[in-house]
């Protein structure tokens, strides 16, 4: 189902974002990162994480960031933002994804990427069940003491501490927030749609 979802990824954000001509020229190419081996840990190249906790629940979370090749080339420029939840996987495939489409495909307007991750130092899947459902659980084939429904406590979250965060130390266009969800994901992608349409301009839902 993933695959499915990934590889239709062009079109929704071909309507958010404007697909341009770049001749093969002008495209810069940057060196690939040199990993620092030894068995230290993979890093996703040209990307950040910071620390946004939710000072209503107390949970501690990050959103990972990754910016366009031309973020520090062109200091006036304002970019596009792409939300994406379940950030621990979805962030460095979709963040390849658009550098990809950049290289031999369609050329997608450069945009800013936000993962937002689970909780930190809980279980993903008990992270998202609870943050991205809307109501409370009923009778399920999830392990006792799984909490579902508290959407709306993240939605807010969102609104009043992601989305000022990245706006406050990045280059953003406020009039383009694109919002992208997988499964539990989607789910909360249609609650914001459907309660609080206005916090992104657009939704990609699978």
């Amino acid at each position: 189902m993933l695959r499915r979802v990934l590889s239709t990824l062009l079109i929704p954000l071909a309507a958010g974002f404007a697909l341009v001509t770049i001749p093969a020229k002008a495209q810069p190419q940057s060196a690939a990162k040199v990993q620092p081996g030894e068995g230290r840990p993979y890093e996703v190249a040209d990307s950040e994480v910071w620390d946004v906790p939710d000072p209503v629940s107390g949970r501690g979370y990050q959103v990972f960031v990754a910016l366009p090749p031309s973020y520090a080339r062109e200091p006036q420029r304002k970019y596009p933002v792409l939300y994406v939840t379940d950030a621990d996987y979805a962030f460095p495939i979709i963040r390849q994804i658009g550098r990809r489409l950049n290289l031999d495909g369609p050329k997608l307007e450069e945009f800013i990427l936000v993962g937002l991750s689970y909780a930190k130092g809980e279980d993903g899947a008990a992270s998202r069940r609870r943050d991205y459902t809307p109501t409370p659980n009923g009778p399920s084939s999830a392990p006792a003491g799984t909490v579902h429904g508290q959407g709306r406590a993240y939605q807010i979250y969102l609104r009043d501490q992601v989305k000022p965060f990245i706006a406050a130390r990045y280059r953003v266009d406020p009039a383009r927030a694109l919002f992208l969800g997988h499964s539990y994901g989607s789910l909360l992608g249609a609650q914001i749609l459907f309660s609080e349409p206005g916090l992104f301009s657009g939704y990609i839902l699978g």
